[in-house]
């Protein structure tokens, strides 16, 4: 579950075809210490080959990441004994001989076999209850995991595809993937604890950072680095399930760059990953539909759009969410309550608060009022500042530039608002 920063600005964003990113950015939810024990084999026993949910579920993941898609049904009379006849294998269309396939095989493979933050090996292939692997003259088995890969001497070599196959477990989606909720963790964190950082350009154009902490304030600010007065906005949230904050910004120009969070305190820039943002009057970056990368809603006039995240800074053409929000000039997004999916808050001309819960799919519930008072405030940021996993809001006070913030309810409305800061003035909150 995440909560993601709100992104700003007098005029932002409209998606265009953007480029590919550099690398994929598979899923990687963090779980809980308690995973499932490596599969054991059983192989084929019947012939029943409707492709079964856990391994179409594992194929939708890899598509959607690479585009390519992969076989998991067999015939009956068709060769040997397989577990693809039961429906619980998937043959990913991965060429060995093509250096660009076999480096996304390679990515993928360290995905599933990577060690979990809890110690746990194999974490992916565990929690997927993936039984064996055939790929390019090998074979890795999940019950005898600690021989590692082993010679395959088949007479099919899988040059141009990688085998799964599935436990019984895996195929139905009772694995931990599916049925575990994934630990929460702050879509807003440099440094990926549990407390969303604030990110202002300070009057000198240097980006600077102010840690969450756990009573609701923001520590001592350390610098980001300098540069940043052509930025005409800047936004930050989880692009890639990682676990750290990423940075998208805008020129007036209208494109867009991305930094992403090494998760060792710096960023590595990829610039000009897109163009034409600057038509969209106002956006958000939150996670619309609960895969844990960071999606853009923007206004184009009185119409409301949602931009679905592809990783890595790039964003899928864009779908209709609704009419009529000219009438709420500035709003912005998070989790209010911890579900995973985001949720929208926004204001309009008397200054009053509305939410908006989300359905997880691109729509979103009717409005319900939640304050008023926002006249005297600039444009306010909803970020999880303690670490409870329920949605808080951040804005300067416009008469004495001070910072206040509301702790969120967790159903959409605020406590009292306390003073967390003075001295803003000329301070660009990473939102403009």
């Amino acid at each position: 579950m995440r909560r993601f920063f709100a992104v700003l600005g007098a005029a932002v964003m409209m998606v265009v075809l953007l480029t590919p990113p550099a690398s994929a950015a598979l899923p990687a939810p963090a779980f809980g210490s308690a995973i499932d024990a490596y599969a054991q084999y059983v192989g084929q026993s019947t012939c029943d080959p409707d492709a079964k949910p856990g391994v179409v579920g594992f194929r939708d993941i890899l598509t959607a990441e690479y585009g390519r898609g992969g076989g998991i049904s067999r015939e009956c009379d068709q060769g040997g004994q397989s577990e693809h006849k039961e429906g619980r294998a998937l043959d990913a269309w991965f060429d060995a001989t093509n250096a660009t396939q076999k480096a996304q095989a390679a990515e993928v493979l360290n995905w599933l076999f990577a060690t979990d933050q809890h110690g746990n090996t194999h974490a992916r292939v565990r929690r997927f209850g993936v039984m064996y692997i055939i790929w390019n003259h090998q074979i890795w088995r999940a019950y005898e995991s600690s021989k590692g890969w082993q010679t395959y001497t088949g007479a099919n070599p899988h040059t141009d595809h990688i085998h799964f196959s599935f436990s019984w477990a895996g195929a139905r989606k009772q694995t931990t993937w599916w049925t575990s909720t994934p630990r929460g963790l702050a879509a807003e964190s440099v440094n990926g604890d549990k407390y969303d950082d604030l990110l202002a350009v300070d009057p000198g154009g240097t980006l600077r950072v102010y840690p969450g902490t756990a009573t609701g304030t923001f520590g001592g600010s350390s610098d980001i680095g300098p540069g940043w007065s052509p930025y005409n906005r800047i936004g930050v949230g989880d692009t890639n399930a990682d676990g750290f904050t990423d940075i998208l910004a805008t020129k007036a120009d209208g494109s867009l760059h991305y930094w992403h969070n090494s998760g060792q305190a710096t960023f590595e820039r990829v610039p000009d990953i897109g163009s034409g943002w600057h038509t969209v009057e106002w956006f958000a970056v939150l996670d619309v539909n609960g895969d844990n990368r960071a999606d853009v809603v923007g206004r184009d006039g009185d119409r409301l759009y949602w931009y679905p995240g592809r990783g890595r800074g790039a964003f899928s053409e864009r779908a209709f969410v609704g009419e009529g929000w000219a009438t709420f000039p500035e709003f912005a997004g998070g989790d209010a309550d911890g579900d995973g999916d985001g949720d929208l808050w926004g204001t309009n001309a008397a200054g009053e608060l509305y939410f908006w819960e989300g359905n997880g799919n691109g729509t979103f519930s009717s409005s319900r009022r939640v304050g008023s008072g926002w006249g005297g405030f600039g444009p306010f940021n909803v970020m999880d500042i303690n670490g409870d996993a329920k949605a808080d809001l951040v804005a300067v006070r416009a008469d004495d530039n001070t910072l206040w913030r509301w702790l969120g309810s967790g159903t959409g409305g605020f406590a009292v608002a306390v003073q967390v800061g003075f001295g803003w003035s000329g301070y660009r909150l990473a939102h403009h």
